[in-house]
């Protein structure tokens, strides 16, 4: 995740909102032209923002730090023995 001063985006974005299953709200962030995931927030940690990869111009020297709702990946999208994975979402807030 992102501290959110570290984001900027451009151009019209939509978003959606919906409860989670821990009593929180998730806002999904979508681009309003062609409907590409963009990025998503949660109340529980609303300053952090999670990116979509595809959305960035250089992601190189970025590393997987934790991953969320690791039972939707495909079989073959393996994690590293250092990455933080949670089956669904966790009562966990990530670190500053």
């Amino acid at each position: 995740m992102f501290p959110i001063e570290a984001v900027t985006i451009s151009g019209e974005v939509s978003t959606f909102r919906y409860p989670s299953a821990k009593a929180s709200e998730v806002t999904k962030a979508f681009c309003g032209t062609c409907g590409c995931p963009i990025y998503g927030q949660n109340t529980r940690t609303p300053d952090h923002l999670t990116l979509s990869l595809g959305t960035m111009d250089d992601a190189e020297g970025l590393e997987i730090e934790v991953v969320v709702f690791a039972r939707d990946r495909p079989h073959w999208d393996q994690l590293g023995p250092d990455v933080l994975s949670f089956a669904g979402q966790p009562d966990w807030t990530p670190k500053d």
